[in-house]
């Protein structure tokens, strides 16, 4: 009878990780659930699973887990924008299916959460100083990435770029409206997208 292998035990460095990203994830779900207000240190702590003790260890104050929050949502965001590029572009309909990819970037909870943030930092500089630099730098993923999924035949094209930026204003200001709206406008806004990019980026 072989014997397995003892599996090393994590460093300290690796455990103090774990549970940042605990706490993290649980401040995420949180503001998803409760909103920036209700995103309180005990939720997340209860959240968590953890001791009060272990929350103040790596987040002395609220407004210190917030700012971690930012950098952690980032992240995740990024992870999963990059996800969904790795879906296979089809070769029909190539700017419905890229719009319908990037409008996907401004969907759950993900994006909720963030939002809650872009809310709120508007009364906090702190968290303005915070988010400013991680949104730019997931604005620039999603650029980078928008161009393979139009495909050089568009992205080529001399109205790309502010077609782009249209699309991503229009994109995100629906994804923050939709509190207000019933997802069965999703199909016409699509639409819309697809026109005005197509419209911007036509070859003369």
């Amino acid at each position: 009878m072989s014997v397995q292998p003892a599996r090393p035990s994590r460093t300290q460095g690796e455990r103090s990780a774990a549970m940042q990203k605990r706490l993290l994830d649980a401040t995420v779900s949180a503001l998803f659930d409760k909103g920036y207000g209700g995103t309180t240190t005990m939720e997340v702590q209860q959240r968590a699973g953890v001791s009060r003790g272990a929350l103040l260890h790596h987040y002395s104050s609220r407004a210190e887990l917030m700012v971690a929050a930012v950098e952690h949502l980032t992240r995740e965001r990024i992870h999963e924008v990059l996800s969904l590029v790795k879906t296979q572009a089809p070769t029909r309909k190539r700017i419905e299916w890229a719009v319908g990819v990037l409008w996907g970037t401004f969907q759950g909870p993900l994006f909720a959460a963030s939002l809650e943030l872009w809310l709120a930092a508007r009364n906090d500089a702190e968290l303005l100083a915070a988010l400013l630099p991680q949104e730019r730098l997931l604005g620039q993923t999603i650029r980078g990435m928008a161009a393979d999924l139009f495909g050089p035949e568009v992205s080529a094209r001399k109205g790309f770029p502010e077609a782009l930026e249209l699309l991503l204003d229009a994109q995100r200001g629906a994804a923050a409206r939709s509190v207000l709206r019933s997802t069965d406008t999703d199909e016409r806004l699509v639409a819309s997208w697809v026109h005005l990019v197509k419209e911007l980026t036509r070859q003369d």
